[in-house]
């Protein structure tokens, strides 16, 4: 169905339709601020420049948001006082002027296939169901209209774009600023982080920012702030509280990340100011430097978390177990960092003998503060592996009673278990292994070569080096209780 005339009329009536009105325009913006969080939400921050009368004026914010959350708006400005506020999001579209006329006469127009002639008639609305009008005409009911409407009137309340309308009263006639905050849903950031490996110790690091906006508006030279963090939100019908609107004012602890960006804290979270003023489009997602470091030490890691089972009857044993990648970097000055990192994704990538870049892995972060440790884990070596087995079991004369409660007594013997752990290193490099072994309650490391030590209850690490294209046994001897029955009186 054709309608296309009948947008053009429309465009003629609106400002006759609401000529006491006064229509602040989105183009009119003296100064735009937006600070985006985290999760799909934003604090948008308008000035816009308006004439006003003494005493009530109607205002009409044009451009807002079509996800604002209308009961966070507030209007502000010296001399004035707001009586009330409403948020009109019926929007100047075709289908919304047919709906909204239903029972009104329009004018209609078809084309005569036969000479090209435009042929006039007069019909009512009857109904608007699923995109289609249902017309009525002298002649009859018409299901199938294929030709234009014209229509005479605008009907009340629709709007060219999402708009916050306001009675206000300002103490005197003059020009004036007044500001609109408020809070929208549907825009967002993330950070995503290159790591290029330099070497076996240090990397460079670039950080990106991906903000993508869905909200409904353009922001057109804004001033951003991105906030990290996780910002409580409460989803009743309660407007938030005025001093949650303008807690950007609280900043301490300034410091500069690259290109001007500055980090500061804001209460319990993480502040960047981006150095420039920046548009962001509906429908767009940018990309913005944040930070960039270079020569930032790390350091590489394999780790394994051995398979071995200790109980009397075991014959625990695993092959070819390869052991896990681990780059670990301090977030510390000392490491050519020291800047807290917001959540996102780290890439690594290195360049092999060609000197052709290559992806090797990725790992998630989440906020990471300054002063913090790392640890991402990108896989698997491929070059590196274990075998481990339990060799010899023997079962201790000794026994022993414990009373586990006034009428309880457990009575325990005793088992050593040897066991071996060799780690093979295929690879060019040497490399630090870290073995964790996870022992059964009360277990005691009697005999070890390599020496370890309890990195947490009931799991026992070594620590030790592996020559490049070589390998090195761990062997070790533990002593565990084991239950042989427990009695229990009353």
């Amino acid at each position: 169905m054709k309608l296309m005339s009948a947008l053009a009329i429309f465009l003629g009536l609106t400002a006759n339709a609401l000529a006491t009105e006064i229509v602040i325009k989105d183009t009119d913006s003296k100064n735009l601020d937006i600070t985006i969080y985290n999760k799909n939400l934003a604090l948008v921050k308008d000035v816009r420049n308006v004439n006003l009368q003494k005493g009530e004026n109607d205002i009409a914010f044009e451009g807002v948001s079509s996800a604002i959350k209308p009961e966070s708006a507030i209007l502000y400005a010296q001399g004035i006082k707001v009586l009330e506020q409403n948020y009109d999001y019926d929007i100047l579209d075709l289908n919304n002027i047919i709906e909204k006329s239903v029972g009104k006469n329009v004018k209609t127009i078809k084309i005569n296939p036969s000479n090209g002639e435009k042929i006039f008639d007069t019909a009512k609305i009857l109904s608007f169901v699923n995109g289609t009008p249902i017309l009525e005409f002298s002649y009859g009911i018409d299901a199938n209209f294929d030709g234009q409407l014209l229509f005479e009137d605008l009907p009340a309340g629709l709007r060219r774009k999402p708009t916050l309308v306001a009675k206000i009263k300002s103490d005197t006639a003059n020009s004036n600023n007044i500001s609109l905050a408020y809070l929208t849903n549907g825009i967002n950031w993330k950070t995503n982080y290159v790591a290029n490996v330099i070497d076996n110790t240090k990397l460079n690091l670039t950080a990106w920012v991906t903000i993508n906006n869905e909200s409904g508006i353009d922001y057109n030279n804004a001033n951003v702030q991105l906030v990290a963090g996780e910002v409580n939100q409460t989803y009743e019908n309660s407007a938030p509280r005025r001093n949650g609107m303008v807690m950007m004012a609280a900043a301490t602890s300034k410091m500069a990340m690259a290109d001007g960006v500055v980090q500061e804290d804001i209460s319990a979270y993480h502040l960047y100011t981006l150095p420039n003023k920046t548009t962001i489009k509906d429908k767009q997602t940018k990309q913005i430097s944040l930070m960039e470091r270079n020569s930032v030490k790390y350091k590489k890691e394999a780790e394994l978390n051995s398979l071995l089972h200790f109980y009397p009857d075991s014959n625990s044993e695993f092959k070819n177990q390869h052991l896990a990648m681990y780059y670990t970097i301090n977030n510390d000055e000392n490491s050519n960092l020291g800047v807290p990192l917001p959540e996102g994704i780290i890439r690594f990538y290195e360049n092999d003998a060609q000197k052709n870049m290559q992806f090797i892995g990725e790992n998630r972060i989440s906020h990471v503060a300054k002063g913090e440790t790392m640890r991402l884990n990108l896989g698997n070596y491929s070059n590196i592996f274990a075998n481990g087995k339990i060799n010899k079991i023997n079962k201790l004369p000794e026994e022993k009673q414990v009373n586990t409660s006034p009428n309880c007594v457990k009575y325990l013997n005793f088992y050593t278990y040897d066991a071996e752990i060799e780690v093979f290193n295929s690879s060019k490099n040497p490399q630090e292994i870290s073995i964790k072994q996870n022992f059964p309650q009360d277990a005691e490391v009697i005999e070890q070569n390599i020496k370890g030590k309890n990195d947490q209850a009931n799991i026992y690490q070594w620590i030790f080096n592996v020559p490049a294209d070589n390998k090195q046994r761990l062997t070790f001897k533990v002593k565990i209780p084991s239950i042989i029955k427990e009695d229990c009186h009353r």
